[in-house]
């Protein structure tokens, strides 16, 4: 089955645990659960559950603006084949991408597909040693989402 053709349907709105982890999220398809656990910051990853479980969110820091710039055209060239995309936002060398599927609402394979990717094409375009994580980006993203312009037909 090609990428773009990978369903995102969810496996239940029960909650499940994660045996490694001890994350406890809801509405996750149960076969992707070690290919999640991998990229989770408990088992070594860079990527961290939103509260609800239903996203996964990270930065992503870059040399300069020319280099985030570069990531970003190639994530958004893969989200045309994954057909999905990500809440993102971006200063500067930095770009804060969180996953998540609005439709069914949930964490989706899409989403850990990509997130996944996000991790391989970053090191392709040389991505700095984390830092401290800012809550500004992700609070930039969270503002676009409450304000209702992602997802939505105009």
């Amino acid at each position: 089955m090609s990428r773009s053709k990978i369903p995102s349907l969810l496996f239940s709105n029960k909650n499940i645990s994660l045996a490694s982890s001890g994350i406890r999220h809801s509405r996750f398809m149960s076969s992707q659960s070690p290919k999640l656990e991998q990229l989770l910051v408990s088992n070594g990853g860079r990527w961290t559950l939103t509260a609800d479980g239903e996203a996964l969110e990270r930065s992503f820091k870059f040399k300069n603006f020319s280099k985030t710039w570069d990531f970003m055209t190639a994530v958004s060239l893969q989200c045309k084949i994954w057909n999905h995309h990500p809440e993102w936002s971006n200063v500067y060398n930095t770009t804060f991408i969180r996953w998540t599927t609005h439709v069914p609402k949930g964490l989706s394979d899409k989403d850990i597909g990509l997130a996944t990717l996000c991790d391989s094409l970053a090191k392709d375009f040389g991505e700095l040693e984390p830092e401290s994580a800012s809550c500004e980006m992700k609070t930039l993203a969270d503002e676009v989402v409450k304000d209702g312009n992602c997802c939505v037909k105009k």
